[in-house]
């Protein structure tokens, strides 16, 4: 497989995939895969959406000369990576004539090392940045330009808090507690501390249609004043304009107007302005006091006078932050708004940037949000998936209350959810049905493949089953969940994701439905109108051909549901004895001798007793749902009926893709299931309502 071949199947490239040097590849081949290997900062650009803050990918200016671009994420495996470079770096290439080649060949090796030896290390990017401009308005890409990071100079960067704070400067100009309004603010009333690369006091001039004088050390304002005037057409277009000058923090009362523009504008060198902005200016002990001395030497005494601040919460900095806001207080200032907001810088520190937000139960009643590490492939086979919906299943509220279920103990952190669909983000390199891109159900539980259980295709009895969400493994309420490429099902073109979510518990529906044998023509009595016992009703009317389908439950609000969606009768249980209520049932639904089929969803020991005492003889009662580990049961009644008894735990070998094709064929629909979806910064607040009974189905939004 070549690299494109190998780009195109989105495959994780490892050390020993890439040619070696000992087969002499030629000097395209070395720059093809060094290309390859590129490994650049995020953009944000392509989506005029005030919230999507999904990263996208940039050439920096020495790869727009290589030029190749990838159509698919490639995942690298790290492992002997800075090896392999360094050797095309030290060898001398004899094979390669052309002398200019070779010095190509090591100058890209040469970026790709340095690429990964931290930021300091890496040459000039160039990138784009959307920014709302205004409210139900357009958004623009502000293009900012960054020198090789050297010395220390973090201002040559662009941090996350700066591309936070430039997509909420809309949200702060509607607000006039926030901020004096744009209509109001005479000319050079806008200052930006410690600019940086602009990104901040260019998004103001564009927001606030005004200029806005941007500041920073002699270094750092001669980039600067490049991405002020890579700006200005798009400026322009909103009346805003921007101007660079020095101001060093230890005297701030010495301001150097750098651009002819700015001195011409007559912007005066003692100038005090209405709004201030910072972006991430804290990361000395000194800073604190250098800040607060040039907001003071600069701000307006006007009552409307500003300061908007973005202070990053890095645990190393606290000292700093916490400073900051003591002498901000003690200079007569008071705080009129603040909060907090989830953003990630570039590259991370202290064991990479972690990108992969995930809802975890910490113990009994106590959940948090916390960003985890990217997942890894862990075998050729698997895919890694960028999960965009996740349904709440009763055991992930069980969890969540107790802590556990049965033997299964939540004795460490465990992330939450299995009820998932997604995105394949990538795949490895035995992977052949899947490619980055595909949108897939997600089967998560994973078997050992080896026992007898799982050679007979029982493999949902498999003892070594690793199953998400369900101690010690973790779920997949997450941004990224890897399992086995046959663990997923390519939903089909008229499929959602959303449905895609519910595959899983449809597949439970289905292996019920298969465990009690439902055939055409019969009769099922299904307890519980929850969303299996639901699904149970469907499955058994629209895929096996059940004739009469009779749920029961003690909620009139989900009887008249099921009513609508599945079931032929629905029977509300009385408080009277399992005899009476299977009798009343059978004379209400018209079963005749009783039920063919009788499932129970509940897991309540008065429903399954009720079953027995509903079934006719000879039939077959499934027990799905899971409830008390010990309960008093109607043996007599079983015995002398001679009925056929079965559990039924999850799902086997050709449940879930039966589910995904009974949906895709438009008999099993579940998408009237769907009560509620919310953001996943709202998934405690569905936890909640899922325990209290609220509604159907809810599903937890991927994170961004």
């Amino acid at each position: 497989m070549d690299d494109q071949e190998r780009e195109s199947n989105g495959s994780v490239l490892h050390v020993l995939d890439l040619p070696q040097l000992y087969t002499k590849p030629s000097a395209q081949e070395l720059l093809n895969t060094l290309t390859l290997l590129t490994s650049e900062p995020p953009s944000w650009e392509g989506s005029d959406s005030e919230d999507d803050d999904t990263p996208m990918t940039v050439k920096s200016a020495r790869r727009q000369s290589i030029s190749a671009a990838r159509a698919q994420p490639v995942q690298i495996n790290p492992e002997g990576l800075t090896a392999y470079l360094t050797r095309i770096i030290a060898s001398d290439l004899r094979w390669i004539e052309d002398e200019a080649v070779k010095e190509e060949v090591w100058e890209a090796a040469s970026i790709r090392l340095s690429e990964r030896s931290g930021r300091t290390a890496m040459g000039a990017i160039s990138r784009k940045f959307r920014i709302p401009a205004a409210k139900d308005g357009p958004s623009e890409d502000i293009e900012i330009h960054e020198p090789a990071l050297t010395a220390d100079n973090l201002g040559l960067k662009t941090w996350a808090s700066s591309y936070l704070l430039s997509r909420r400067i809309w949200r702060l100009a509607a607000d006039q507690n926030s901020m004096p309004s744009a209509n109001d603010l005479p000319p050079h009333s806008v200052l930006e501390l410690g600019s940086g690369t602009g990104l901040v006091g260019l998004s103001a001039a564009m927001v606030l249609r005004t200029d806005v004088l941007l500041t920073d050390l002699p270094e750092i304002v001669e980039n600067l004043e490049r991405n002020a005037l890579a700006n200005e057409e798009v400026l322009g277009n909103y009346n805003g304009k921007a101007y660079t000058a020095v101001l060093d923090w230890t005297d701030p009362s010495d301001m150097l107007l750098s651009s002819r523009a700015a001195r011409e504008a007559d912007i005066q060198e003692s100038q005090h302005f209405r709004i201030i902005f910072a972006a991430d200016p804290l990361y000395s002990p000194d800073h604190p006091s250098w800040l607060v001395q040039s907001i003071s030497a600069r701000l307006s005494r006007d009552a409307s006078a500003r300061v908007v601040i973005e202070l990053p919460l890095r645990t190393a900095y606290q000292p700093q932050v916490e400073d900051f806001l003591n002498r901000m207080q003690v200079s007569g200032l008071k705080i009129c708004n603040e909060g907090y907001e989830t953003g990630y810088d570039d590259w991370g520190s202290q064991g990479g940037r972690k990108a992969n937000l995930s809802f975890v139960l910490e113990k009994p009643g106590s959940v948090k949000y916390e960003d985890r590490p990217v997942p890894q492939l862990k075998s050729e086979h698997d895919v890694i998936v960028n999960v965009k919906y996740t349904g709440i299943c009763g055991s992930d509220v069980h969890y969540w209350v107790h802590g556990r279920i049965g033997a299964f103990v939540v004795e460490a952190p465990m992330v939450l959810g299995h009820e998932s669909s997604g995105v394949v983000h990538s795949v490895g390199s035995a992977v052949k049905t899947l490619k980055p891109g595909d949108r897939v159900a997600m089967e998560p539980g994973i078997p050992c493949r080896r026992c007898v259980r799982c050679k007979e295709g029982n493999y949902n009895l498999c003892a070594d089953m690793a199953f998400a969400a369900t101690p010690p493994f973790d779920g997949t309420l997450a941004k990224y969940y890897t399992l086995p490429e046959d663990f997923c099902y390519k939903l089909p073109e008229n499929v959602s994701l959303e449905e895609g979510a519910l595959v899983e518990p449809a597949s439970v529906g289905v292996h019920i439905c298969r465990m009690a044998k439902v055939v055409p023509g019969e009769s099922v009595v299904v307890f519980g109108a929850g969303p299996i016992g639901l699904l149970c009703c469907k499955v058994a009317r629209e895929v096996f051909g059940a004739t009469k389908v009779v749920v029961v439950d003690v909620n009139e609000e989900r009887l008249k549901f099921a009513q609508g969606y599945a079931a032929t009768h629905v029977f509300r249980s009385a408080k009277v004895s399992p005899e009476e209520n299977a009798k009343r049932m059978i004379e209400e639904a018209g079963l005749g001798p009783g039920a063919d089929v009788v499932i129970d969803a509940s897991g309540a020991e008065v429903c399954i007793q009720t079953a027995i005492h509903v079934a006719r003889v000879g039939g077959r009662f499934t027990q799905g749902g899971m409830g008390k580990p010990d309960i008093t049961f109607p043996i007599g009644a079983m015995c002398a009926k001679e009925l056929h008894v079965t559990g039924s735990f999850r799902y086997s070998s050709g449940d879930y893709q039966l589910a995904v094709n009974m949906i895709a064929s438009g008999k099993l629909s579940v998408k009237e299931l769907i009560s509620k979806k919310v953001s996943f910064e709202g998934a405690e607040e569905a936890f909640s309502n899922v325990k209290q009974g609220n509604g159907i189905k809810w599903l937890i939004e991927g994170p961004n």
